[in-house]
């Protein structure tokens, strides 16, 4: 292999985030050297692993950066939805590494520990599902529980890191999809998924150790902190839903905001707000996390709502909450020891407001599991 070809940086991109960085100091907002922004950091990883794949797996892995296949991801296990793309299991050693070298580029230190522990902990379930499944189990159950596991997640390129200014990179599996997009100089994360389930693992070495667990600390804390008058604003009685209600397939279809204003919360209140918005704003790195908050503000910060639902004294029980305004949608459902999150960004999900792109998103993840299960029971 030429080792020069891991040094290249499409010069565009190169350019674009040197021009940028200067127009940064003319202006008096601190950038970071260009070498040091997420766009250019992303696109070197991505253009290395693509070196290291093969004609086969770069056929696999690409694709258009207009192709649906870029918003049609869900966090359910394999066996209800085959990805698209390159499977981790079909990486070599080499590959794998550089997977990680581009999670590392894409994500904070925080944010990398996350996805890197969500894959770590399907492969937990999968060996103890896998150990617990009965002989009679259906069709289904056994398909189900023996496609859960990091070598079961897949990557996917839209457009080329190597020689186009705007391009995207899309890693999902079960309780995981995370969507980065690089246009110009600028890097987007959203829509960003993680799931966990248990969220204390038991029964191994790893006891006590949770793979998210600061996402439902920090809404509980908030929620904590309101008073009775404040509580009966962001309190709904409607039932904790069975997902999150802006998953894939709700693009365009968001829920109204509801609940408590932040303009009505103290400053002790709004700090802890903002702690929650930053535990997920800030799993990217510190640029582009810092833009995202940038685009929030100028939105206003006043105007996020925060709503809730379930129990409101006992972190183990069922709830839903979910904070939301005109560039934050956050939302969190914990029940039974088991979590989803995503953080979308409703004027700019997938870059499309950098792209000039309207992508559509057509099956929500509960429709993929239901297809999955009669297409089993039909067997």
């Amino acid at each position: 292999m030429n080792m020069r070809i891991l040094r290249i940086i499409p010069l565009a991109v190169m350019l674009t985030c040197q021009a940028q960085w200067v127009l940064a100091q003319q202006t008096g907002h601190i950038a970071p050297p260009p070498a040091s922004t997420s766009a250019q950091q992303m696109t070197t990883a991505a253009a290395a692993l693509l070196a290291s794949l093969d004609a086969a797996q770069r056929a696999t892995s690409m694709f258009a950066l207009d192709d649906a296949v870029r918003s049609h991801w869900s966090n359910v296990p394999f066996f209800a939805h085959p990805r698209p793309g390159l499977r981790v299991g079909d990486m070599n050693e080499l590959q794998r590494r550089q997977l990680h070298d581009l999670l590392r580029a894409s994500l904070s230190s925080q944010g990398y520990q996350k996805v890197a522990s969500v894959m770590q902990l399907d492969d937990i379930n999968h060996a103890q599902l896998v150990a617990a499944l009965p002989e009679d189990a259906s069709a289904y159950s056994r398909g189900l529980n023996q496609s859960f596991g990091s070598t079961n997640y897949a990557i996917a390129f839209f457009a080329d890191p190597r020689r186009d200014a705007s391009w995207g990179w899309l890693l999902q599996g079960h309780h995981l999809a995370v969507s980065f997009t690089v246009a110009d100089g600028h890097a987007g994360f959203m829509p960003l998924f993680l799931g966990a389930t248990p969220l204390a693992v038991s029964g191994v070495a790893e006891t006590g150790w949770s793979a998210l667990s600061h996402e439902v600390t920090r809404g509980y804390e908030l929620m904590q902190s309101l008073t009775p008058s404040q509580r009966s604003v962001a309190y709904s009685e409607e039932d904790v839903p069975g997902d999150v209600l802006n998953g894939v397939g709700r693009k365009g279809k968001f829920t109204a905001a509801e609940g408590l204003r932040a303009a009505e919360m103290t400053e002790p209140q709004q700090r802890l707000l903002r702690a929650l918005v930053e535990e997920y704003v800030r799993n990217a790195d510190f640029d582009a996390a810092d833009a995202q908050l940038e685009a929030i503000a100028a939105a206003g910060w006043d105007e996020l709502k925060f709503s809730w639902r379930g129990a409101v004294d006992d972190r183990a029980a069922p709830f839903y909450y979910r904070v939301q305004g005109a560039r934050i949608m956050i939302e969190c459902r914990h029940r039974a020891s088991h979590i989803h999150t995503i953080v979308r960004d409703p004027g700019n999900d997938y870059g499309e407001a950098w792209l000039g792109l309207d992508y559509v998103e057509e099956i929500t993840a509960a429709e993929r599991s239901a297809a999955a299960r009669r297409a089993a029971e039909e067997l």
